[in-house]
């Protein structure tokens, strides 16, 4: 019964109409915004300021146009290679019935390819379209050389759509995140190499076309065959179905935050990282369990320390410890300034806090994590100064980071307010 109807009803039959219906929806989604004022003072305007734009883009290329490197024409179109989406249009109801019919399944998930490259050919067009004046008008490109970097371009981008949706089913959580990452960096090498080496001979690209079609073909049949994308599928089409509100309605609607229960990346278990278990040392690890849970503590405490590591790498060599201290006190302030919204928090408020294990709780947070920040400081600046032996300058690095951490721990002032809290 693969191609029997069902209630008068067929595979592509079921598909036209979620197709139809889902730009139904778009079109009563804007047509709320786009109203007849919309049109007289925003949108004619802007097509007849564009156009004329354009037109003269071609008959009087600019200076600036003229002096644009080749490569910025044809790094451009990577904007489809990651923009594109690959539409199932699988709905939540069909788990009642619909996934039993592997053959209507098939049916749709082909249609939706051909709906997906479709408009990601429409995108291509467009894009080149835009980008005429300079290949053509600038760089004299003929109309068959603009036609085969449009259909490579087409193609890898078929291939990043398709790609990404297998991902989106397959991890979830930090490995998701990496993965997406890697396929990302893979696909933009693959993209880019051909059209660096080859883009003044754009007809040199049939081959690279021609691989990015044969894994293009071999990344939809394992999508035809996957059995456990179903529900990463409806996700995905209810999330390009509310598209268009949620971004008509971002500035109206007050966005309530999202809980999400997920493990997180380092220190998964309730593992000890002290042995003592006096006051300070028991806050400080809780303080500092918590700091390593959360990724955007994390991610900005990479970037920060990072750049400065860069930093003091370019420093002259009679200024770096200068440059090192500074930055690490820098660091340290922002640390201080996560332990002190930590100590806010209810589970922490709950307890009394002495002034004795405040001060020394402070101390070990700020000495533990900026410490690794400060190992690197002396690695850069050392291999910098004396080459391979200065890898060794991180040891001392560190213990001039505890004693000038003990320094400000000795001389900091804390006021405990009446609920027991650091002021």
């Amino acid at each position: 019964m693969s191609n029997q109807a069902i209630g008068g009803w067929r595979a592509g039959s079921l598909f036209r109409r979620r197709v139809r219906r889902f730009w139904t929806e778009q079109w009563k989604a804007w047509r709320t915004a786009l109203d007849w004022t919309v049109w007289v003072y925003v949108l004619v305007p802007a097509v007849w300021i564009i156009g004329g734009t354009y037109a003269d883009l071609w008959h009087h290329p600019p200076a600036w146009l003229a002096n644009l490197p080749l490569w910025t024409g044809e790094r451009l179109p990577l904007v489809v290679v990651f923009a594109g989406r690959f539409r199932s249009f699988a709905e939540e109801a069909d788990v009642l019935f619909l996934l039993r019919k592997r053959s209507w399944i098939r049916g749709l998930l082909l249609r939706g390819a051909a709906y997906t490259a479709g408009v990601l050919l429409l995108l291509s067009a467009v894009l080149y379209a835009v980008l005429l004046p300079f290949f053509a008008g600038v760089h004299h490109y003929r109309a068959g050389a603009i036609v085969m970097m449009l259909v490579y371009t087409w193609i890898w981008g078929c291939v990043g759509a398709v790609w990404r949706n297998l991902l989106e089913a397959r991890y979830a959580g930090f490995r998701k995140w990496l993965v997406k990452t890697a396929v990302t960096l893979l696909l933009a090498a693959a993209y880019l190499v051909p059209m660096i080496v080859w883009g003044s001979a754009p007809a040199m690209l049939a081959a690279p076309a021609g691989v990015g079609l044969v894994v293009c073909a071999g990344l939809l049949r394992i999508k035809l065959r996957a059995r456990d994308a179903f529900e990463s599928d409806a996700r995905q089409e209810q999330l390009a179905r509310l598209a268009s509100t949620q971004l008509l309605l971002r500035n109206v609607i007050e966005h309530k935050p999202r809980v999400r229960l997920s493990r997180p990346v380092l220190l998964r278990r309730s593992n000890r990282l002290f042995r003592r278990f006096d006051g300070k040392t028991m806050l400080a690890e809780m303080i500092m369990k918590a700091f390593v849970r959360r990724m955007a503590l994390i991610r900005t405490w990479l970037g920060f320390t990072f750049v400065s590591t860069a930093a003091v790498f370019l420093s002259p060599a009679v200024i770096q410890p200068f440059v090192g201290a500074a930055l690490l006190l820098l660091l340290s302030t922002w640390i201080i300034s996560h332990w002190r919204g930590m100590l806010e928090e209810p589970f922490f408020a709950q307890f009394r806090w002495t002034d004795h294990a405040l001060r020394g709780s402070a101390g070990l947070v700020r000495f533990w994590l900026a410490a690794p920040a400060a190992a690197l400081f002396g690695l850069a600046g050392g291999a910098r100064t004396y080459g391979a032996w200065g890898l060794l300058a991180a040891i001392p690095a560190v213990l001039l980071w505890l004693l000038l951490s003990n320094v400000v721990t000795s001389t900091m002032v804390l006021r405990l307010d009446r609920k027991g809290k650091g002021a």
